[in-house]
């Protein structure tokens, strides 16, 4: 329910759509040093890692079968018999099963090998050949069991205009046995068609495997490439998603980093050149629930004030406030002792406030809290009939921190007031008595201004959802000038969607 003392409405930013993969956010678990252009930075650990590689391996395998091979042809000679001209065609690799994977990671890549593979095959058999001038046939079916297979891939991940792009740099596959039956026919074939097709089946499987892979890779990377840059958060805002740099590679984790600031929508261009070349060089102190998560992000605050600054330029930090818990203090009457003058010109007059924030306020992310200082204009104006009449101008400096915690999925969090002070910049009823205007400000921070704050902070940030994903166990918290989130990853109710999503992929 919108406040009623607000007559501008506070504007409704979707967080849904940030920080991909948002995906896509995090420090290295050592102490890195992050592009001087990198404000989000969003790492995947071994653990994170290794969840991903088992739905990539699980999800392929399934979109591998059924499988089709080019028919093989193969003229041999089999004693006592001569020349034999044998086909063996619609083979089908039908099952596949990966007994074990593994992730390793390199200086450049993610080496991903499935080790211990088993496939089933199905095929028509025929063989021909001639006994003088008769020519003698025959044909059957036959079964294919290939066991101790490995598939190996190193898969290299660079930053391309922006962009994400991911190459396939080494890629085999190997098959240690080959098992042939053979359904019907003369006992005398069976030897020689195993001798004639075993090492071409072999080499057919882990040449269609390959290719499958490539192709699938190839898929993979176009999808990447379609990942926008830039993400409309509102028609006032932007978050740029440009990667500043190369993946960086540990032994225990990907880090990405991004540019993370908010821009303006409406103009097409950054609110916050002045701080582009910032520096963050920090040192990264993990807490030691986010060690073991296979997600981290790290949100440098930075973002939080181009955010500020995007929405200050874009005049949404204007407020008119006309009434209050205590109505009375909005009247002259209230204030006959605090500007004597105002009540003699305006007796019994209502009045109201008009708030104007006079630059762009600025968070500081410290050791388990954020704090902020904002300046304001307060114009204080008399209803006199129908007219409004600005009478004096008043610059409040608030200083105010707090905390975020996590509630289920969103981003919660409270906030309280440290200090304000007062300055007349302007009056035309006399001087003003500020340590009793002191009190009407107090009520309007404490009683209108936090606790609506605090009602937008208790409502929640929701965070990013990815389909078929969902958070398990989140934590958040603040430290060295960066807001750190940190989640296992789960598959959720709507994986149907997400693995239907990578069939049409792979």
């Amino acid at each position: 329910m919108a406040s009623p003392f607000l007559q501008t409405p506070v504007p409704s930013i979707s967080m849904a759509p940030l920080l991909l993969f948002s995906l896509l956010l995090l420090l290295l678990f050592s102490n890195p040093t992050t592009s001087s252009e990198s404000h989000i930075s969003a790492i995947i650990s071994s653990k994170g890692i290794d969840f991903v590689k088992d739905l990539l391996v699980n999800e392929a395998v399934k979109t591998m079968t059924p499988l089709e091979l080019p028919d093989i042809q193969k003229t041999t000679k089999i004693p006592l018999v001569g020349y034999v001209t044998m086909v063996a065609s619609d083979l089908t690799l039908y099952e596949l099963n990966v007994t074990s994977s593994s992730a390793n990671l390199g200086d450049s890549g993610v080496e991903i090998v499935a080790s211990g593979v088993t496939a089933d095959m199905s095929m028509d058999w025929s063989y021909s050949y001639t006994v003088g001038w008769i020519k003698i046939s025959d044909k059957g079916n036959a079964s294919v069991r290939v066991e101790g297979m490995e598939v190996g891939l190193t898969m290299i991940m660079k930053s391309n205009n922006g962009s994400l792009e991911l190459t396939v740099s080494d890629l085999s596959c190997y098959i240690d046995e080959c098992i042939i039956s053979l359904n019907g026919g003369a006992s005398w074939l069976y030897q020689g068609f195993v001798n004639a097709f075993k090492n071409h089946i072999r080499s057919a499987v882990e040449k269609a495997i390959i290719q499958r892979v490539t192709d699938g890779s190839s898929k993979l990377n176009a999808l990447l490439q379609k990942v926008p840059k830039s993400i409309s958060l509102d028609h006032i805002s932007s978050l740029n998603l440009t990667l500043v740099s190369n993946p960086i590679y540990s032994d225990t984790s990907i880090e990405f980093d991004v540019n993370g600031l908010f821009n303006s929508s409406s103009r097409k261009e950054e609110a916050n050149n002045k701080w582009r070349n910032y520096n963050l060089n920090k040192r990264v102190h993990l807490s030691s629930n986010c060690k073991s998560k296979m997600v981290v992000a790290s949100i440098d605050e930075l973002v939080f004030n181009s955010a500020l600054q995007v929405y200050f330029q874009a005049g949404y930090m204007n407020l008119m406030v006309k009434r209050l818990p205590v109505q009375s203090i909005l009247n002259t009457a209230s204030w006959q002792y605090i500007v004597p003058q105002l009540y003699v010109m305006y007796p019994n007059d209502p009045m109201a406030l008009n708030i104007s924030i006079s630059s762009p306020p600025a968070v500081t992310v410290i050791e388990e809290k954020l704090s902020g200082t904002l300046y304001a204009d307060v114009i204080v104006d008399v209803m006199d009939g129908n007219n409004t009449v600005p009478v004096a101008c008043i610059q409040v400096e608030v200083a105010a921190s707090g905390n975020l915690t996590m509630s289920g999925d969103s981003i919660t969090g409270a906030v309280g007031l440290d200090d304000f002070a007062l300055t007349l910049k302007w009056s035309n009823v006399g001087n003003l008595y500020m340590p009793l205007a002191e009190g009407i400000f107090r009520v309007l921070l404490n009683d209108v201004l936090m606790p609506l704050t605090n009602i937008l902070l208790e409502v929640g940030i929701p965070l990013p959802a990815v389909h078929g994903f969902s958070l398990q166990d989140p934590y958040i918290y603040t430290s060295n000038s960066a807001l750190f989130f940190c989640s296992d990853i789960a598959f959720s109710n709507t994986t149907s969607i997400l693995l239907h999503t990578l069939r049409n992929i792979l």
